[in-house]
């Protein structure tokens, strides 16, 4: 996990439900979100908690976090 979105996770309403959401994506299961594939882009994903957008890097054995943020800032640097 990269020190910028533990950060902002750690300030937000929602933290404990993102850390679910974030260990999921690293177990791989998925099964319970909509998970949407970015256009542009081989093999990101992202998944929607009401304005925080959670974006990953889907791979064989295992799933990346790449960002975590507001829906605005999100893909900014992707």
């Amino acid at each position: 996990m990269t020190k910028s979105w533990e950060k902002y996770i750690s300030k937000n309403a929602y933290k404990s439900e993102l850390k679910s959401i974030i260990e999921d994506i690293l177990k791989n299961n998925l099964s319970s979100y909509i998970v949407v594939k970015l256009k542009g882009y081989e093999n990101y994903f992202r998944i929607r908690r009401g304005k925080i957008r959670i974006v990953f890097i889907k791979k064989e054995d295992e799933n990346e976090i790449v960002a975590v943020d507001t829906r605005g800032d999100v893909y900014k640097g992707i």
